[in-house]
């Protein structure tokens, strides 16, 4: 489904890996390093989420401004992105810029300055984007919930840290950090577009081949002494009840992962799905509803996020649980399963008719399992999900020792902790 795959890998580490289309205007290409929140220490949350933001604001031999006008200039675009085990920056523009794209790009992935007045600067702009997500109820309980997940560990915490770690912060932390982490065998350089394999190689070398190898760095495992909370509650001054209710499962090497993803798509994956149909279209009990896997490289988790009226969060929560039960204790019907595996399928495929995906999925792809993952392959699997694969996987992880309960409540809520997860004592 990504065609003329090709990859290469450089004498230092660094794997590069192409996908070429003609028949395109653009190249996009993205430099990603396998690391994140997860790798870092308690005193140093958040620095590699800082550290993504101060790439953009000057290197040696050029400006912020400088860097986006080299990109925007020509008509393209530039980002990055953190997450708990990767961060990545990527550009697009039109193929003829190959070149001076993977110039500015590397530019600022080897050259940033991390000058102590921007560094200042993005701190306050960091600390905004904390303090704006504080006023979201939606963001905080989805912070919490993982938080609840993973208690204790850097997988419970959120991305861009804290106030107080990052105060604690000067450049050379951010230096130090990227020094040890930031290294060629944990580095994918990927290109999709009008572009020459060979070429975009010599360009990688000329840019990223002299970086020394140094150790991929590791992070602490979640193993069964990572302890869980079976509920939080935090009370805000709010009028509507944020809920997160899911459980911890397993990890992207675990085949059950197809069976879960198809799982998902029939209780919240979209609007025909069972929970949304149940608790909105049938009972009125929320505006919006959604189930959502996601995989790390030894476990995962399977979310389901909604917002209630205050007075009907317990009789929503009730209705969610029973049809966890349902699709645990009977499998689905053969049409129901084809819509579910046509969705997948199709936002799979429709998703691939730009660059810029297929760049991500070959970068993010390769650092997840080592080598390059076709979305065929993907697609495939999870086509050969049967109705028992489904009840199956649902009747091991919907139960009490895997679940965590996370709420944003109005501040004058009085019920307890045990009061709302008897709302889904119908789990077990």
């Amino acid at each position: 489904m990504i065609e003329n795959v090709q990859e290469t890998k450089l004498a230092n580490g660094v794997t590069v890996i192409t996908s070429r289309s003609d028949n395109v205007e653009g190249v996009s290409m993205g430099i990603f390093v396998g690391v994140g929140s997860r790798f870092e220490k308690v005193s140093e949350a958040g620095v590699s989420h800082f550290i993504e933001h101060m790439h953009f604001k000057g290197t040696e031999k050029r400006t912020a401004a400088d860097l986006s006008r080299a990109i925007e200039g020509r008509g393209g675009y530039m980002n990055a992105a953190t997450s708990e085990d990767v961060t990545y920056y990527y550009v697009r523009l039109p193929y003829e810029f190959l070149a001076e794209g993977v110039d500015v790009l590397t530019d600022m992935y080897l050259n940033a300055t991390f000058d102590s007045k921007e560094f200042d600067k993005e701190r306050e702009v960091i600390i905004q984007e904390i303090m704006m997500y504080d006023d979201q109820p939606a963001s905080i309980v989805q912070e919490k919930f993982q938080e609840a997940l993973y208690q204790g560990h850097p997988l419970g915490a959120p991305v861009s840290g804290s106030i107080r770690t990052l105060c604690a912060m000067t450049p050379d932390t951010l230096r130090a950090y990227k020094k040890r982490t930031y290294v060629p065998g944990n580095t994918v350089f990927s290109f999709s577009g009008r572009l020459d394999h060979d070429r975009a190689v010599e360009l990688a070398e000329k840019t990223l081949g002299a970086l020394p190898k140094g150790r991929i760095p590791k992070c602490s495992p979640v193993d069964a002494k990572v302890r869980q909370a079976p509920v939080t509650i935090v009370r805000k001054d709010v009028n509507q009840l944020n809920a997160v209710l899911g459980f911890r499962i397993f990890g992207l090497h675990d085949d059950r992962k197809y069976a879960v993803q198809m799982l998902s798509a029939i209780l919240g994956g979209n609007m025909s799905s069972r929970l949304f149909q149940q608790v909105r279209e049938k009972h009125g009990l929320c505006y919006t509803i959604a189930s959502q896997p996601q995989f790390f490289q030894e476990t995962g988790l399977l979310a389901i996020s909604a917002g209630f009226d205050v007075k009907k969060g317990i009789p929503a929560l009730k209705l969610i649980a029973k049809e966890l039960v349902r699709i645990a204790d009977r499998k689905v019907g053969n049409a129901e399963l084809q819509r579910a595996k046509d969705y997948i399928t199709g936002v799979n495929r429709l998703s691939l008719e730009g660059t810029n995906t297929k760049m991500l999925l070959q970068g993010l792809g390769y650092l997840s399992y080592g080598r390059y993952v076709d979305p065929q392959e993907q697609i495939d699997r999870m086509r050969a999900v049967t109705a028992e694969d489904v009840r199956h996987v649902a009747s091991q992880i919907f139960e009490p020792t895997r679940l965590s309960l996370a709420l944003v409540v109005p501040q004058d809520d009085k019920r307890t902790d045990e009061e709302w997860l008897a709302s889904l004592s119908e789990l077990g």
